[in-house]
Formats: C-alpha cells, structure tokens, sequence
C-alpha cells in the first residue's frame, strides 16, 4: 500500500498551501479586484467542485454577487451575463493544466462580450494563462494523476484568500490565522484518517458509494464522489442531506457505504442519519469537523468555523480516495478509459 503517486501529492500539501496563503504577490493581485460587484465562475470537474463551495463564503465576506457554471451551461444557459455591468463584473475560469477547451471556449466567449477574465491555473505561458487578463497561479506544480488533490486543495484556498481580501467589515487577519492553523493539522488529519480506515479495513469491496454534505461542504460531497469515482472506477452518488431522504435513500443496501461530512450544519441530522445507517448494518463513515467524539464510526478533523473545516475534511476525502482502491489491490491512477478524453479533444 501507499505506492500511489497520490500519496506524494497529498504529502506536499501543507508546505504548498502555506507558502500560498504567505505569497505577497497572490494577496496584491486579489486585492486589486476591490472593484468586482458580481463574479461568474467557469469551471469543469474538481474546478467546479472548489468554485460550489467556495463561491458563498467569497459572498458573505464580500457582498459580491457569485454564481458557478460549467462551461457549456455558462454559454448556452446564462442569459443573465447579458444584464451585468461589463465594468464591475469577472469572468473566471479554472484549469489546472490551463488547457480544457471548454473552459477556454466560454472565456472567449465572455471577452467577446466585453468582460474582463481571470483565470486560475498552474502553468504559466498556457492558453489559459494566455488569454487572461488577469492569471493567478495555484503555486501547485505538476500533478500527473487521474484525481487532483494538491490542486484542488491549493485553488480551495486560493479562492478563500479572494473572499478574504475582498472583505467587508471583518478582520481579515482573523480569518488568515484561522487559514494557517487548518494548514499546519492537515498533515496529521492525513495520518488520523489512514489510522482509522487500516483498523476498519475500510473500503473492502466497496461497489457504491453515498457522500452526503450541508452548507459548504455540500460541494465537499460533489468532490467526494468524484475522488472515488475516478480512483476506484464504481459508481458514486453525492447529495445535501435534507435532500437524501427524499429517493435516494430508497436505494441502500448491504453493499452500499455512506460518508457523511458533518461540519456542524446540518448537524442534528447528519447524527440521525448516522445512527440509522448504523442500525441498517450499512457501513458508514463521519468526517466530523464539529465536535471530537468516540463514536466508532466517526473522524475528527477539526473545527475551524469560518470555513466549516473545509480543507481538512477534504484533506480526509483525498486519503480515503486512495486508500481504499489500495486496499483492495488496485492502482488509484490506472488506466480507466482515460482515451475517452483524447476521443472527444477535451483539452487543447
């Protein structure tokens, strides 16, 4: 076990992730955007995933207006781009690579409207970087491995140090030292969750799974579905948990695993929802950023409230994602119809 190429990645983290939030040069960029009123991102996969969980605490902090959308969706389903001021409003796209077509297709798009663009990526001189009026660099370097985990945690915390330095009315260091903090445990909720799954033998078998969030972490559970889906290659599902009562609890069974992300909204339920999987003898597993608990079938991560502990439960989502396609002898980066993306020139 632990041969994955994922599990330097994610050993690289903390050290890439603090040398971003302490880059001078990132923090006068975003600060430079003072002027931003709405804000439109643009994003596929992973990238999509951060801009969901991100996009409402930018607006809290900021009063700017946020909304997220696939690229397709951004050019054929968006006519309210049309409405906006084209002085106060950005476009911003998200690629890792710098290369996904249709992130590139909607931002030329939104240039031919007038709109300035902001594109996130971490390869300078790439096409994105390119056609950006403004490129903020993840700062991540290379990840070649079928699921992101470096890069989705360093754009996380690069589109909370947006919303930090567009803030209103809050102490914005407040925020940064709770951000350092949450950076400098990830390395040992990393250690904790590897701990409890090799006790559990977790993940043995598994043929489905069910990841279910609240509030920010909402779009944790969209990224952890996708982890395992693209390093086990099985099924996956993911919903807010007032919504999993209605349908898709009717489709458990004794071969089905839950996660749960439990970062105190919600939480009253999320418990209920626990206890009663536990009852079913269906497996299931709490990443609690709440409270600390000896509860079984529970990890605590830690409780950082102004992001709802986000980093760290994904930082826990990452690990499970490649333990569990280990555990059961298999590569979580192996070749899993990767050809379709060269079929259908999803990258430039």
């Amino acid at each position: 076990m632990f041969e994955s190429i994922m599990w330097k990645y994610m050993n690289e983290e903390g050290e890439l992730l603090m040398k971003l939030i302490k880059d001078r040069k990132i923090r006068e960029q975003l600060a430079s955007l003072k002027d931003m009123k709405a804000l439109y991102f643009v994003a596929h996969g992973s990238s999509y995933n951060a801009s969901a969980s991100i996009a409402p605490f930018i607006s809290r902090l900021s009063k700017v207006r946020t909304y997220v959308y696939t690229p397709s969706n951004f050019r054929y389903n968006c006519p309210s781009i049309d409405e906006e001021n084209k002085k106060t409003t950005y476009v911003l796209g998200i690629s890792q690579t710098g290369t996904s077509r249709g992130v590139l297709e909607a931002l030329e798009e939104a240039k031919k409207k007038g709109f300035k663009v902001i594109g996130i990526t971490a390869v300078s001189g790439s096409p994105l970087d390119e056609l950006s009026d403004l490129t903020l660099d993840l700062r991540c370097g290379e990840e070649d491995s079928n699921a992101k985990t470096k890069g989705y945690s360093s754009t996380l915390t690069l589109l909370m140090m947006l919303g930090i330095e567009l803030s209103q009315g809050v102490n914005k260091e407040d925020y940064y030292r709770e951000l350092e903090e949450e950076v400098t445990k990830l390395d040992e909720v990393r250690k904790r969750t590897v701990r409890w799954c090799k006790e559990n033998d977790y993940g043995k078998n598994m043929d489905n799974l069910y990841v279910i969030g609240s509030g920010m972490n909402f779009a944790s559970a969209m990224e952890g579905q996708l982890k395992v889906m693209e390093t086990m290659c099985i099924p996956t599902m993911f919903n807010d948990i007032e919504e999993f009562s209605h349908g898709m609890h009717r489709s458990l069974n004794r071969g089905s695993y839950v996660l749960l992300l439990n970062a105190g909204s919600e939480k009253e339920l999320m418990e209920k929802t626990r206890r009663y999987l536990e009852e079913k003898k269906i497996d299931v597993l709490e990443l609690n950023g709440e409270e600390e608990t000896d509860e079984k079938n529970v990890i605590y991560v830690g409780k950082y409230e102004k992001s709802a502990s986000l980093l760290s439960i994904v930082t826990a989502i990452q690990a499970i994602s490649a333990f569990v396609p280990e555990n059961n002898g298999l590569d979580p980066n192996r070749n899993a119809n990767n050809d379709y993306t060269d079929f259908v020139e999803t990258r430039v």
